[in-house]
């Protein structure tokens, strides 16, 4: 599933690279629900373009990102399902103007 999806990064974005020696970006972020709740996003990037954004932003930035989504459920220490979002950010947008 393709998408666009709005928030805040909870964390730092980290440079990581595979066993070939790629490079590539992970984040974390939280996205509103429409009922008011926060849904937690995690992200990779691996294009190189979207990686130099990331790399530039820090914990509170508000971000956007295009990419494809994968809707998945954790279970807590209560067994009760929480929603979260797996995201590889084919492009990620973050400037001034998305400060909400």
């Amino acid at each position: 599933m393709d998408g666009l999806i709005t928030g805040r990064l909870t964390g730092t974005p980290e440079h990581r690279s595979d066993r070939n020696r790629r490079p590539f970006m992970v984040a974390r972020m939280r996205s509103e629900a429409s009922d008011g709740s926060s849904v937690p996003v995690n992200v990779v990037a691996f294009d190189t373009e979207a990686c130099e954004r990331l790399r530039c932003l820090v914990e509170g930035d508000a971000v956007a990102l295009r990419g494809s989504f994968t809707p998945k459920v954790w279970i807590d220490r209560q067994e009760l399902p929480h929603p979260v979002l797996d995201v590889v950010a084919h492009q990620v947008l973050a400037s001034p103007e998305l400060q909400y």
